[in-house]
């Protein structure tokens, strides 16, 4: 079976109807893993045994008459997602070998519904970038391209057939961004609408759990099991509330698409004309583009470094090999503070921790965190109103092509790719990123933006312009 021309349901329906089992779909899935992982480095743990053990559990309730929705679906889950079964390093050296005590809600609901994880995805340093360029494993190499970064090492998994879906985290645009430079499909969701219990967060107010699929359809379809209510997380609360009113899917026929002219002249001339045509297509197929002006991009990118970076700082003082982290020899506190932070934090978490508390010292706290808590609001703001003149926004996923692995770019310019998906986190609203186009060979993403609890439009949207 090829994963990649199927959609979960297919699979799980080949499953269930006794053209496969779940173990030989299994089975076959983690040779693969092991040998695409030798060139790509997508995995940081392999599931082997455990993985083989619940799809033998996934036979025998189909030897029972079950039918589990995602019956032998093989999937990937980032490394800073607690799951039980295989160690959870959250990306730093100290915690290779961390067996959380829990498991996170998604996968949970994941499992229950008849998935099975094949392993634990390749990640920055505490989640800390959209390149894993800083991961303590090593970068993660696009299957589009020797040599290049993939962004994201769950999008490598769906692009290189491994994993039918992955779950991942998405706070400044990693998930995105592995998307398109992947060629697949990456949703972040509304916040509230998927459950955050069993993620580690280094920045709780943009941090989500997405999800990344080789279609809209399949993230349809996971979507759909992994959504909803969790008393282990009380964002989650938003979707029993008057805003799950806008989960209703619009009528694709009358679907009114923002164009921000000026956004697209942050990109290079031959990206923008990409988008050019991507628009005459969208025109094409029956939607409505209307133009508009939105000019807060880069002030909403600083506004939510430095926010990030404050929420950094506080979040990864735990981390003093006290509370939590593995207690070096030390001849006294401050002694054991820096041996335990220079253990567990990277050189990218160090970074961030310093800015942070310099942002929150005296004088700096008003000087910069405050009016970027301004920024935060005037971009909703911006955003409210793009939306207010249309139903959902056109906007780039990446500023330039999939970076080479030769050489390093100054940590300015890694921050400055998450240009267009950081506002749409600091906005807090649903996005989708598709494949748009390719260039030089290599695939470009597009994302859809909109209001919130928006995601069965947007995933609707992305079936009808699927490539």
């Amino acid at each position: 079976m090829e994963l990649r021309k199927m959609s979960v349901r297919q699979a799980a329906e080949a499953v269930c109807s006794g053209e496969t089992t779940a173990r030989q779909l299994i089975e076959q899935t983690l040779k693969n893993c092991s040998v695409l992982n030798e060139g790509l480095n997508i995995f940081t743990q392999i599931a082997g045994v455990d993985a083989i053990e619940q799809a033998k559990a996934v036979d025998r309730l189909v030897e029972n008459g079950k039918k589990p929705p995602l019956a032998g679906v093989p999937f990937a889950v980032k490394d800073d997602i607690c799951y039980g079964v295989l160690p959870t390093s959250f990306g730093s050296e100290a915690f290779k070998e961390f067996m959380s005590p829990h498991t996170a809600t998604v996968v949970e609901r994941l499992m229950d519904a008849g998935a099975i994880a094949v392993g634990k995805t390749n990640l920055d340093d505490m989640s800390l970038g959209s390149t894993t360029t800083s991961s303590p494993y090593g970068p993660s190499v696009s299957p589009w391209g020797t040599g290049l970064a993939a962004g994201s090492a769950g999008a490598a998994a769906v692009a290189s057939g491994v994993s039918m879906f992955a779950l991942e985290s998405d706070s400044g645009g990693a998930l995105r961004q592995g998307a398109s430079h992947c060629g697949v499909a990456g949703l972040r969701p509304t916040p509230g609408r998927i459950s955050r219990s069993g993620l580690n967060l280094f920045a709780p107010s943009f941090g989500q759990v997405g999800i990344t699929a080789f279609s809209s359809e399949n993230v349809k379809q996971v979507l759909a099991l992994i959504e909803g209510f969790d008393k282990r997380d009380a964002a989650t609360a938003a979707w029993l509330n008057e805003l799950t009113g806008h989960s209703k899917a619009l009528d694709l026929e009358n679907i009114t698409i923002g164009y921000p002219l000026s956004v697209f002249d942050h990109l290079e001339p031959a990206l923008r004309e990409m988008f050019e045509r991507l628009r005459n297509e969208y025109l094409a197929l029956g939607f409505t583009i209307r133009d508009l002006e939105m000019g807060m991009l880069r002030e909403a990118l600083r506004a939510y470094y430095i926010i990030s970076a404050a929420e950094a700082s506080s979040n990864h003082a735990r981390f003093d090999g006290i509370r939590f982290g593995k207690a070096p020899q030390a001849e006294s506190l401050d002694d054991l503070y820096f041996k335990s932070r220079g253990n567990i934090l990277g050189k990218e978490a160090r970074r961030r921790s310093i800015f942070g508390t310099l942002l929150l010292s005296e004088g700096n706290y008003d000087r910069y965190y405050r009016q970027a808590l301004k920024v935060w609001q005037l971009v909703k703001k911006e955003f409210n109103a793009a939306l207010s003149d249309c139903d959902l926004l056109l906007l780039p996923a990446v500023k330039k092509l999939p970076r080479s692995l030769q050489g390093e770019k100054s940590f300015l310019e890694e921050w400055e790719e998450d240009l267009f998906c950081a506002p749409v986190s600091l906005a807090g609203l649903p996005s989708l990123c598709l494949p748009a186009g390719q260039l030089e060979e290599l695939p470009v993403g597009a994302q859809l933006v909109g209001p919130p609890f928006s995601e069965e439009t947007l995933l609707d949207v992305g079936a009808r312009v699927a490539r």
